[in-house]
C-alpha cells in the first residue's frame, strides 16, 4: 500500500465492503459498476469480488464514507474466476467529502508526491461524438425527482488511468443530459467519452456517453456505448 496514508484513511478502507470500480473498455472508454471490495492491508492491495472484464490493467475505485471521498488509481490482475486484485497506485482525498476544497494526493511515485501531479506521459484525448444521438432512458426522470440526487462519474485520465468520483446530479430530459453539480478540484475532467453510475429502487443505472462542458457547467450527455 502507498507509505503515509492517514488513520482515517486506512480505516476507510479496512470498513470499506463496497466500491464502484471503473474500467476501460476496449475502446478506451470508461465503464463503471459497484461491486463488493475488501481491503487486504496485509497484501496492500483491494480484493474485489466481479465478473466485470478488465481489459485494461489501469482501474480506479470510488469509495465514499461519511465524512471523506476517496479515488483509488491502480492496477489489476485477476485473482481467480471470479475476482480481481487492485494494487493502488495513487489515492486522491477529499477531507470531510468537500469536492470544492485541495484534495490531497498519495502517490506510489515520490517524484508524483513532491510535484504534486501526475508525471506518466499524456495520451491523447477523445473528443466527444458530435453526431451520436441521445439516448435517454425514463428512469432518469425519476432520479431527477430525488433530493440529492448523486452518481459516480467517470472518465479516463491523460495518463490512462481511469478516474471516479461522487457528485451530485440533475437529470435533464429536456435538455438531454445529466447535469453535474460540481466541479472537483484536482479531477482530470475533459469533454469526451464518460460514465455515470446512477441507482434508484430499481438497481443501477450506467448512462455512457460524453462529458461535455455547457455554459461552465459539466453534463453527461447519454448516447451509448456503440455510438461513431
Amino acid at each position: 500500500m502507498i507509505a503515509g496514508l492517514p488513520r482515517q484513511l486506512c480505516d476507510l478502507f479496512d470498513q470499506t465492503s463496497r466500491a464502484v470500480l471503473v474500467t476501460v473498455d476496449g475502446r478506451g472508454h470508461p465503464v463503471a459498476a459497484a461491486v463488493p471490495a475488501r481491503h487486504e492491508s496485509e497484501a496492500s492491495c483491494f480484493e474485489l469480488t466481479s465478473n466485470a472484464g478488465v481489459a485494461d490493467p489501469h482501474v480506479a475505485l470510488s469509495i465514499v464514507g461519511e465524512r471523506a471521498q476517496v479515488c483509488v488509481q491502480g492496477t489489476a490482475a485477476p485473482a481467480g474466476s471470479a475476482a480481481v486484485r487492485v494494487r493502488p497506485e495513487r489515492v486522491m482525498h477529499w477531507p470531510d467529502g468537500d469536492l470544492e476544497g485541495e484534495p490531497v494526493l498519495y502517490d506510489a511515485h515520490l517524484e508524483e508526491v513532491r510535484s504534486h501531479h501526475n508525471e506518466e506521459p499524456e495520451q491523447q484525448h477523445e473528443a466527444p461524438a458530435e453526431r451520436a444521438p441521445t439516448q435517454w432512458d425514463d428512469r432518469l426522470d425519476t432520479i431527477a425527482a430525488l433530493e440529492g440526487a448523486s452518481g459516480t462519474l467517470a472518465v479516463v485520465g491523460p495518463d490512462g488511468f481511469p478516474f471516479a468520483v461522487r457528485v451530485p446530479v440533475a437529470p435533464d430530459r429536456t435538455a438531454g443530459r445529466a447535469w453535474i453539480g460540481a466541479d472537483p478540484v484536482g479531477a482530470p475532467l475533459e469533454s469526451g467519452p464518460a460514465a455515470l453510475l446512477l441507482d434508484d429502487d430499481e438497481g443501477e443505472l450506467l448512462l455512457r456517453g460524453d462529458l461535455i462542458e455547457d455554459d461552465g457547467r459539466w453534463a453527461v450527455r447519454p448516447h451509448g456505448p456503440d455510438a461513431a
